[in-house]
C-alpha cells in the first residue's frame, strides 16, 4: 500500500500514535476519528463530500421534491400538536442545509401560517457544513438546539454514521475486531469485547453463529438524550438505511453491513484512505427504539421511504400535468429524480422511516405512515 492510500497524513499519524501508546483500539474509536475528528476527519472537509461531485448522494441532493414531502408531514405533525405558538424543527446532522432550505420554502409557499411559527435549528458538528448551511439556508439557526421545545426532531441519514464496534464469533466465543498498526499500515487486531458489548450482542443476537460478523453501535442512548433535552412534546422523524435486529443480524448479512464510500463507489477497505472516505453501517432500529422508549419516547410507526414520500404527495404535481408539461426537460429531470427516491430496488426500499412521539395525548394515526398502495 502506498502512503497516499493510507489517508490524510496528520490523521493517520494521530491514530497511529494512539495505537503505539495504548495498544489496539476499537473500530468504533477508529471510525470516530476517521469521520469526526474536528481538524482532519472526513466530515471536516465540509460540503465537498456530498452531492454528485462528492462521494455519495442524500435524498435532498435529488431536488426539492423530497423537502416538499417532508414539509407535508410536518404540517400534519403541527396539527397533531394543536398548532403551538412556536413549532421547533431541529435537524441533527443537517449536512449542507438542503433539506432545511427546501422544507422551509415549501411551507412558505403552501402554508404561510405554519411557516410564520416555525423555528428551524440545524445542528452539525462540522464547521465546513455549518458555513454551507448559513449560505444555503440563511433563515436557519445554527445549533445548539433549544431546550424543552414543542416540535419535531429530524434525523435523516444520521445514525448510519454513528461509530460502530465490529464483532465476530470464533471458536464459539465472541471477539472484537479492533484496529492495530503493523509498522506500515492499519490492520485488524483481535481484542477482548467489553461487558457492554457482550450484553448488546446477547440481547440482539449479533454475531450469534460461528463465523458471523456484525456491527454494534453503542451510542444510541447519547443521541436520544439530545432529542430528550430538545423536545418536551413532539415527534422524532428518523430516515435511514437499516432494519430490525432480527433481520439485521440474519444469515443474509453474516459478514455485516459495514461499507466505505468514495466517489460513489463502495469498498470493504475500511482501514485505508483514513479521513478521505465515508464509513457507514446499517442502523439497528430495534436498539434505537429500545433507547428511545427507555427515555419516554414511543414508536408511532414505521414505513419505507417510497411509501412515506408517496403518502406525503411527492407524485401529486405530476398527476396534474398535461402532455406539454410532461415533455418539458426540467420536468423530465424532476421525474427522474423522484424515481430515484421511490424506486423499490433502490432508495425507495433501502431507506426506512421510523417516527417516535413524546408527551402526546393519545397515539396519532399519521398519514405519512399509511401504505398508499393499500388504498
Amino acid at each position: 500500500m502506498t502512503r497516499s492510500h493510507l489517508g490524510h497524513a496528520p490523521l493517520v499519524a494521530r491514530i497511529r500514535d494512539e495505537i503505539r501508546r495504548d495498544g489496539p483500539i476499537t473500530f468504533a474509536r477508529f471510525m470516530e476519528l476517521a469521520l469526526h475528528d474536528p481538524a482532519h476527519g472526513y466530515y471536516a472537509a465540509g460540503p465537498v463530500r456530498l452531492g454528485t461531485e462528492g462521494d455519495f448522494l442524500t435524498a435532498s441532493d435529488l431536488g426539492p421534491a423530497f423537502g416538499r414531502a417532508v414539509a407535508q408531514q410536518v404540517v400534519e405533525l403541527d396539527r397533531c400538536l394543536n398548532s403551538p405558538p412556536r413549532l421547533d424543527l431541529i435537524e441533527f446532522g443537517a449536512g449542507r442545509g438542503l433539506l432545511a432550505r427546501d422544507l422551509l420554502e415549501a411551507l412558505r409557499t403552501s402554508t404561510q401560517e405554519i411557516h410564520a411559527r416555525v423555528g428551524y435549528t440545524a445542528v452539525d458538528a462540522s464547521a465546513g457544513m455549518r458555513r454551507e448551511i448559513a449560505r444555503v439556508a440563511p433563515d436557519v439557526v445554527l445549533g445548539p438546539p433549544p431546550a424543552a421545545a414543542t416540535g419535531c426532531i429530524l434525523a435523516l441519514e444520521l445514525f448510519d454514521a454513528l461509530p460502530v464496534h465490529r464483532i465476530r464469533r470464533s471458536g464459539g466465543l465472541l471477539e472484537e475486531i479492533g484496529v492495530g498498526w503493523d509498522g506500515e499500515r492499519f490492520v485488524e487486531a483481535t481484542i477482548a469485547p467489553s461487558p457492554e458489548l457482550r450484553r448488546f450482542a446477547e440481547r440482539y443476537g449479533a454475531a450469534a453463529a460461528e463465523g458471523f460478523e456484525a456491527e454494534v453501535a453503542l451510542g444510541f442512548g447519547r443521541e436520544v438524550d439530545r432529542w430528550d433535552r430538545a423536545i418536551e412534546s413532539g415527534f422524532a422523524l428518523v430516515l435511514d438505511y437499516g432494519d430490525t435486529a432480527e433481520r439485521l443480524y440474519a444469515v443474509e448479512r453474516k459478514r455485516g453491513t459495514l461499507m466505505a464510500y468514495r466517489a460513489h463507489r463502495t469498498t470493504t477497505a475500511y482501514l485505508e484512505r483514513v479521513g478521505e472516505q465515508d464509513l457507514t453501517a446499517h442502523v439497528n432500529f430495534t436498539a434505537l427504539t429500545d433507547a428511545a422508549e427507555k427515555r419516554g419516547w414511543r414508536l408511532l410507526g414505521r414505513t419505507t421511504q417510497d411509501r412515506f414520500l408517496i403518502a406525503n404527495g411527492i407524485l401529486d404535481e405530476f398527476e396534474k400535468m398535461d402532455d406539454g408539461a410532461y415533455r418539458d426537460p426540467q420536468r423530465i429531470r424532476a421525474r427522474q429524480s423522484i424515481k430515484q427516491l421511490i424506486h423499490p430496488t433502490g432508495m425507495g426500499r433501502m431507506f426506512q422511516v421510523w417516527i417516535y412521539g413524546k408527551g402526546l395525548d393519545g397515539t396519532p394515526e399519521l398519514a405519512g405512515l399509511a401504505d398508499p398502495f393499500a388504498r
